[in-house]
């Protein structure tokens, strides 16, 4: 025999009484069981068919409500749940083996109510490029077609303010049937036209931060290359009168200083790590102005010197840089 079992969960427990009536209209042939819980009500019995008349007398109960397959994700009630399963290994009722046993279950919901009002929407638009905001307009106007007669809706062709019909041509492309799908079409013209604006920005942003960061990079070079030679006057010539230095190990600070002459005292002094290092300074440099900081290496060996790599080092340096003086330098060993 072919059987099917059938539960129905009732989640709103004022139901079973109405679930519990369409059961007893439908003439079901088998005991039918009904289990309370804390908060529904759960209805089994076997049939020896699917009750598909129970499903659609169940529906008419709740007019606005229908069946699905899945309930998806979201915060919809389900109202009631019914399951229907027969073994893989029923018969087909003429002695074969059931090839497609029904194994499913449907939620009753809510339908959702589809809103025939036109959306209204801003037909400004506005796009961010970095921190800095940029505005861009769809001008959709009403349209006719001379031809056809018919009507509709089209976009002018300008996407980058507000515009009158007088003052702008049509854009040559299409009717539109409503305003949302002529907003949407304008949409992606005006993607392709922020699109470039965004690289001429970037090349914009870029030249403008090569030009700011131009004369600390200059004073860093400078103090780099006077360390190289030695020269106490071109060392201390971008130097604040209240400079402040320090040379760390990590985190621990292994000397200190401030003023111009200590620095100086310190720059002839056999323990310094700065001066007739013949420091190199690596590609890349983190800049936050007025914060600014390098890599350097030592390149005081020949390349075919033996103790070449055994003696070079890497360092980091940090700078403040302020209105053409550097008032801080930290050496990180």
């Amino acid at each position: 025999m072919n059987e099917t079992e059938i539960t129905i969960l009732i989640n709103r427990k004022s139901d079973l009484d109405l679930i519990k009536q369409k059961i007893i209209d439908s003439n079901i042939q088998f005991p039918v069981y009904i289990l309370e819980f804390e908060n529904h009500y759960r209805i089994s019995f076997t049939s020896d068919h699917g009750e598909w008349e129970l499903e659609t007398a169940i529906l008419s109960c709740f007019p606005q409500y229908e069946f699905i397959g899945h309930p998806g994700k979201g915060r919809k009630e389900i109202r009631l749940e019914l399951s229907r399963y027969e073994s893989e290994f029923a018969t087909d009722g003429w002695g074969g083996r059931n090839e497609n046993p029904v194994n499913e279950t449907k939620y009753l919901i809510k339908k959702t109510i589809k809103n025939d009002k036109p959306v209204r929407f801003s037909q400004k638009i506005t796009v961010l490029f970095d921190d800095q905001e940029f505005f861009y307009q769809t001008n959709i106007i009403d349209g006719i077609n001379k031809r056809t007669e018919e009507r509709g809706f089209v976009l002018l062709n300008n996407f980058r303010e507000p515009v009158e019909k007088e003052n702008s041509e049509i854009l040559q492309d299409r009717m539109y049937k409503s305003p949302m799908e002529a907003f949407d079409f304008g949409f992606y013209k005006i993607q392709d036209i922020a699109e470039e604006d965004f690289k001429i920005f970037k090349t914009n942003k870029k030249k403008k931060i090569t030009e700011i960061q131009r004369v600390p990079r200059k004073i860093v070079r400078d103090f780099i290359n006077a360390c190289n030679s030695g020269d106490t006057e071109h060392l201390t010539k971008n130097l604040h009168p209240n400079l402040d230095f320090e040379q760390k190990n990590g985190w621990k600070t292994i000397f200190e200083c401030s003023g111009i002459s200590d620095f100086v005292e310190y720059s002839q002094s056999e323990e310094q790590k700065l001066c007739k290092q013949n420091l190199k300074i690596r590609s890349k440099w983190d800049i936050k102005l007025p914060y600014l900081t390098i890599g350097v290496k030592n390149n005081r060996f020949a390349d075919n010197d033996e103790d070449h790599f055994k003696n070079l080092w890497y360092r980091n340096i940090d700078f403040t840089v302020i209105e053409g003086k550097i008032t801080k330098i930290v050496l990180n060993e």
